[in-house]
């Protein structure tokens, strides 16, 4: 396989998911799996679906066409649609989190069948997206009056912009604002929370309405980066990126002098020794990854920082080129690498699930909708 490879334990995934949507299900919860940190990703869909997720949501219209040209689904798109991209969206998703009536009524003109749901977006103090809930019924009315849509519920997200944490007082007032709309749905109301940091706050929660948990780097991982902390009941498993050694050298601390910027225009983050060591250049650069995001399965090994296209590995010994170096991946580093061109994707495990290394169809080009 071509380096740098990023590998997917589907087994590991499909395990999680099925821990967790257990899980949320005994709390009368559902689980909605979300692709968006592995790009849409038609296998992970598969092990998601598998494992007990209700359906499958994304931010990224494209990656929505990957996982429909499978006939995965049903699916979401979790962010509005830009302009041009409302008659795909609903071709393509049954439901869409937004807040703006003209974009719902662009969305209706275009319904090849069904009514595409639309999940009302409500900012609870995160900021990041949706009405305040004393708009919320104004907007839910206009939306429930136009062709081609109807309104399924309202959707809430918590830590991302402002890093506002979940808690059960906020889904409370998520459901007072639902309350508020219900009769305005066409079926049963769903109330859908994200993200994965919710699921650290249900215990003793019981939802009033239908409810769903949007997750991805619950099933994924098993584990929650809001909190930094592990999900009860589930074991993390990273992803693992492996890369090639170019070069490797013993070398002095760096010399003092004037500094600075880098070629970003930031001040270099860099972690040099101060004796002699072992100093490894990697074919692996920022364009591929988050060098904060990454931990080196090397024992003794740290990284130095990283360019655009090389990264610095500290070493306890000296590395030959084309020696392979294996790297845990978090979510941040997983989002960068699997968007990379130039990062190879590869799968272990899934064969119990109908989906044998390597089978996953990408005809559908990343990037086309």
């Amino acid at each position: 396989m071509t380096l740098p490879r990023l590998t997917i334990d589907l087994d590991a995934v499909a395990d999680a998911t099925r821990r967790l949507a257990a899980d949320l299900h005994a709390r009368g919860l559902a689980l909605c799996g979300v692709t968006k940190c592995v790009d849409g990703e038609p296998a992970v869909g598969r092990m998601l679906l598998g494992g007990g997720c209700t359906g499958l949501a994304d931010s990224r219209l494209p990656s929505l066409v990957r996982l429909a040209g499978q006939t995965l689904g049903p699916l979401t798109l979790i962010r509005a649609p830009q302009w041009d991209e409302l008659e795909t969206a609903a071709q393509v998703a049954g439901r869409v989190l937004l807040s703006d009536p003209g974009a719902a009524r662009s969305l209706g003109e275009h319904a090849p069948g069904a009514p595409v749901g639309i999940l009302l977006t409500v900012d609870l103090g995160d900021r990041r997206e949706g009405v305040l809930p004393d708009a919320a019924p104004a907007v839910a009315a206009q939306i429930a009056g136009l062709p081609g849509v109807e309104l399924a519920g309202v959707a809430v997200n918590f830590a991302c912009l402002s890093g506002q944490l979940p808690s059960q007082e906020l889904f409370r007032q998520a459901e007072d604002v639902l309350a508020a709309v219900a009769d305005l749905c066409a079926a049963e109301p769903v109330l859908s929370l994200g993200g994965t940091c919710v699921v650290q706050h249900l215990d003793g929660y019981r939802p009033r309405f239908a409810t769903e948990v949007r997750s991805g780097g619950g099933p994924i991982y098993g584990h929650d980066f809001v909190s930094g902390c592990g999900i009860t009941g589930l074991g993390r498993t990273d992803p693992v990126l492996t890369a090639a050694v170019l070069e490797c050298s013993r070398k002095p601390p760096a010399p003092q002098g004037p500094g600075g910027l880098d070629a970003f225009g930031h001040v270099p983050e860099v972690d040099l020794p101060e004796e002699d060591a072992w100093y490894a250049m990697l074919a692996l650069g920022r364009r591929d990854m988050e060098p904060g995001g990454l931990r080196p399965l090397l024992p003794g090994a740290y990284m130095a920082g990283a360019t655009s296209d090389v990264c610095i590995l500290i070493t306890p010994e000296s590395l030959r080129p084309g020696d392979e170096v294996r790297f845990a991946v978090d979510y941040d580093a997983l989002v960068r690498a699997v968007t990379s061109p130039f990062v190879t994707l590869e799968f272990a495990g899934g064969e119990a699930a109908g989906n044998p290394l390597g089978s996953t169809d990408n005809d559908i080009p990343k990037g086309v909708s």
